[in-house]
């Protein structure tokens, strides 16, 4: 597995990786998205999936539940740092996704207010395994998840927060320059998550995403010879708060 594509498969995190009951037959409403901001964003859809989530009896009441996921890469970001490595690093480096979940029947006609609390409760710890595995998956170590708290979306409900903390370990990354090889050793850079998950609808909304969390910067000395020696400044710009209002913004005005 390429390293350098650390966020490939994490943008999924909160439920591409909920498959394993089958596809449900109906159709499912995707959730709404602040298509605008995301144009404007650079942002790029990379998936959207349909995967039942579970299926079980609560209070007497068969239950089933889909979850519609879609899936951004931000495109604009990618391309900036691909320009300033000469190519060298050309991978997703932040993402965004959102998802519905959906009960059949809706979780508004379950009879039992418990009841309707364990359904989303299991849905939201569903969504929340499968995203620290996605991390893990997609080569992030030293996963750790935290209570973030609660934030108020545009609909008026309360989103339940989970912060996530992971290092990056990445290979070395060589590229010519006027000829000579530059190389810059291996090490690891920080990444944040954040996961949201609120009851709308009759149904449940997760959204969040991931995004490096510190600057990569680098001095690499290269001799060219006994008298001479280049000193190469990289420098890749990221800016992790910048990054986050994003995610935290676009997560927000998801419906």
């Amino acid at each position: 597995m390429d390293r350098r594509r650390f966020l490939a498969g994490a943008a999924a995190a909160g439920v591409a990786g909920l498959a394993g009951c089958g596809t449900a037959s109906g159709a499912i409403r995707p959730p709404e998205l602040p298509k605008r901001r995301l144009d404007e964003g650079g942002w790029e859809r990379t998936t959207a999936d349909t995967e039942e989530v579970f299926s079980r009896t609560v209070a007497g009441t068969d239950v089933s539940a889909t979850a519609v996921t879609r899936v951004f890469d931000d495109v604009a970001l990618r391309s900036d740092v691909s320009e300033k490595t000469l190519g060298a690093l050309d991978a997703p480096l932040s993402n965004f996704f959102a998802a519905r979940i959906a009960f059949t029947p809706n979780l508004a006609d379950v009879p039992i207010e418990s009841a309707r609390e364990e359904l989303a409760a299991r849905a939201g710890e569903v969504a929340a395994g499968q995203f620290e595995a996605q991390l893990e998956a997609a080569g992030l170590s030293d996963v750790s998840a935290s209570d973030g708290g609660t934030l108020t979306v545009e609909t008026g409900e309360e989103a339940s927060l989970t912060a996530y903390n992971a290092a990056f370990e990445f290979d070395a990354i060589s590229f010519e320059v006027r000829g000579e090889t530059i190389t810059i050793e291996g090490g690891s850079v920080d990444v944040e998550g954040l996961l949201a998950t609120w009851v709308h609808d009759g149904g449940l909304l997760l959204s969040g995403g991931a995004y490096p969390a510190e600057n990569f910067a680098r001095t690499v000395e290269k001799e060219l010879s006994d008298a001479i020696t280049v000193s190469v400044d990289v420098d890749l710009g990221l800016e992790p708060e910048t990054y986050a209002e994003e995610v935290t913004g676009l997560l927000k005005r998801v419906e």
